[in-house]
């Protein structure tokens, strides 16, 4: 199973340890940061800690200098959806 997770504010810690926890239960996971959330690409502690994930943007938006983080288009995003079976949002 495969969840995206959608991370649009600055004060995210919650939803992280909630991928944390789905991907210890076994689910791939897929962080979508975009909007306010964008900043937590500048934090290499967390980006480290995330490593487990595929960590995105949408290269419109914001696309981070951080190899760790891909910016993505359109296509590629409707890909993730079709590829995700949950999907929630953290805004």
């Amino acid at each position: 199973m495969r969840t995206l997770l959608v991370v649009s504010r600055a004060h995210a810690e919650t939803a992280f340890r909630l991928a944390e926890e789905m991907h210890r239960d076994g689910s791939g996971i897929t962080i979508l940061f975009t909007g306010r959330g964008t900043h937590h690409t500048s934090d290499m502690e967390l980006i480290k800690r995330l490593g487990f994930a595929d960590l995105i943007t949408m290269e419109t938006e914001f696309d981070s200098p951080l190899d760790e983080v891909r910016a993505i288009g359109y296509g590629e995003f409707v890909r993730i959806l079709e590829k995700c079976e949950r999907t929630f949002s953290w805004i």
